[in-house]
């Protein structure tokens, strides 16, 4: 990487204290020239991105540890909502993702004033990535930190620190919901107005693209429940958006890097080594009919338990893949005037390439019959179905109707513990070591 005399050398995330939310070393600190440069610091941003989301799925009504195994300690306090334990020895991310923000706003305050060498990426093409990869951190940790988005209070619920620019001065005080997905669209915008690429070729698909920046725009649409824009981004996608089909013998599974459809391979789904010590918890399985093909692909039985089979490996890495964009479609047509046919149409085409002929034909047959509530749970199950730790189940719990979690007692005894509907654990506080830092962050 060419550079004057000084590199960029990012040593470790203050958590956003008062006065700052990056340590940077000051010697030796230079500025990139040219856009090769700043193609390496957008580069550096995709490879922070801590893996996470299988703790989500502990937090949901998927997953669950195994009582006696090595990981039990270490996860049973994210499985029953116990936040902020000094025991834990991980934790939910906060500093990583502002450290990913961190390397976008490096790249996106200089990047259109670089040096061009030949057969090297644009301005353009490095800009708008960063732009949308600093979209898809506030993203996160909106979804991670603050309310679910509710159009009458969003004004007010109190969201998490947007960070757009370098300042070691600059306060870092959590902004309104409302704020930072205002925020979150003028990325997604400007970075969808720069961008260059339609789709991402297989070895650079962790990059965003044309394509990557609309399915993000429609899953943010979806989750501020703006249906109209939701569906129309979801179905100007669905031609360009492959499924693979669980009939056929060369399918390939569908949340792993080879699979045609997977659109961006950004994160790890599993993350840990540890997977094979969790279980599905029994009412998630009971998701799972005769005829399902997703049983024995996705988890298969273990003893008394049911154990996942996706989770672990390098190949198994996805953010946005076409089940997503046919299951958008779906909900949000379901939620719109005259478009319940539509819904149903969305939603059989995908779960065709999900079951066997014979099961389909029934379950064709009773999506047909569906009026709208019933065919809005049927659309959430099978989201849980085709997604499981994935990282969407939680997000999907928070955002939808908050329902009543039962977990067992870790005591081994008949009682459970409970989320209640709508209980406070639907939204998971700041991080310990962020709010000692920031009085700003402290309830």
């Amino acid at each position: 990487m060419k550079v004057k005399n000084i590199i960029y050398t990012i040593c470790s995330v203050l958590v956003l204290s008062s006065c700052n939310y990056l340590d940077v070393t000051p010697a030796g600190k230079v500025i990139p020239e040219t856009v090769t440069d700043f193609r390496a610091l957008v580069t550096s941003g995709y490879s922070t991105i801590p893996d996470y989301k299988y703790l989500l799925s502990l937090r949901s009504d998927e997953l669950f540890p195994l009582s006696g195994t090595q990981v039990y300690s270490e996860y049973i306090n994210f499985a029953l909502w116990v936040d902020n334990s000094p025991n834990n020895t991980i934790s939910y991310p906060w500093g990583g993702l502002y450290k990913t923000i961190f390397y976008t706003n490096s790249v996106i305050e200089d990047v259109m004033s670089a040096e061009i060498n030949t057969n090297e990426d644009s301005r353009e093409q490095v800009m708008a990535e960063a732009l949308l990869l600093r979209a898809y951190m506030h993203f996160e940790l909106l979804n991670l930190y603050a309310k679910p988005y509710d159009i009458t209070t969003a004004d007010a619920d109190k969201g998490v620190p947007i960070a757009t620019k370098i300042d070691i001065e600059q306060i870092y005080v959590p902004a309104t919901v409302e704020k930072v997905y205002e925020q979150i669209l003028s990325d997604i915008k400007e970075g969808r107005e720069l961008m260059q690429v339609d789709e991402q070729p297989e070895g650079t698909k962790y990059r965003f693209s044309k394509k990557t920046a609309m399915i993000f725009e429609a899953r943010v649409r979806l989750y501020r429940s703006e249906w109209e824009q939701a569906l129309s981004l979801a179905e100007e996608l669905i031609p360009t958006c492959s499924l693979e089909n669980f009939n056929d013998a060369q399918f390939v599974l569908p949340y792993t890097k080879s699979s045609k459809e997977n659109i961006m391979n950004l994160e790890m789904i599993g993350g840990s080594n540890n997977m094979r010590d969790l279980y599905i918890l029994p009412e998630y399985v009971a998701k799972y009919k005769d005829g399902d093909l997703r049983s024995g692909r996705y988890f298969a039985k273990d003893g008394d338990y049911y154990k996942l089979i996706k989770g672990n490996g390098d190949n198994l890495k996805v953010s946005f893949r076409g089940a997503e964009v046919y299951l958008i479609a779906a909900e949000a047509a379901a939620h719109v005037d005259g478009k319940l046919n539509s819904a149903k149409t969305y939603l059989k085409n995908f779960v065709e390439t999900r079951l066997t002929p014979e099961y389909f034909a029934q379950k064709s047959a009773e999506i047909d019959v569906m009026n709208q509530q019933q065919l809005l749970d049927e659309i959430s199950d099978e989201r849980a179905r085709e997604f499981i730790i994935e990282g969407h189940r939680w997000y999907d719990l928070r955002r939808t109707t908050q329902p009543e979690i039962v977990k067992p007692n870790p005591n081994g005894t008949e009682a459970t513990i409970t989320l209640g509907t709508g209980g406070v654990g639907y939204v998971i506080p700041y991080p310990s070591e962020a709010s000692e830092s920031n009085p700003d962050l402290r309830n």
